[in-house]
């Protein structure tokens, strides 16, 4: 299973605030399985640690739980993959952002289903599993 950025923000406000919200109990209704993430998912999360009003307390937060998680590289036919997808969404007039696609190619390359808060966008991508929650 591969977690999508609005996951991961979700899980680290619910873990600040000390709650069980939708985000955990979509996770934990999915099963022990292992948890991934895009490298691009990685480097969202550390714009977000730069860009944030508390640097080192949204360093010390984000690099918790990106120490739990596996971090998935795109592997060799990865870009055939993106061009294929990203040409099926132009050609279709449904494109999605560029970071959307190149998580969501990430998880379909490594054959795992995507959990997001946002399944319009990744749901646009042939052959991606989604499962959403909100």
């Amino acid at each position: 299973m591969m977690l999508d950025t609005s996951v991961c923000i979700d899980l680290l406000r619910e873990t600040a605030r000390g709650i069980e919200g939708p985000a955990r109990q979509a996770l934990a209704a999915l099963g022990p399985a292992p948890v991934s993430i895009s490298v691009y998912t990685e480097c969202e999360l550390r714009t977000g640690m730069e860009l944030s009003d508390r640097p080192e307390e949204e360093r010390r937060r984000r690099t918790h739980l990106l120490e739990r998680l596996n971090i998935l590289h795109p592997e060799t036919g990865f870009p055939v993959l993106y061009a294929e997808c990203a040409a099926a969404l132009l050609k279709h007039g449904t494109p999605i952002p560029v970071m959307d696609l190149l998580i969501g190619v990430t998880a379909k390359s490594h054959g795992l289903v995507i959990l997001t808060r946002d399944t319009k966008h990744f749901s646009r991508i042939p052959g991606l599993v989604v499962v959403g929650y909100r």
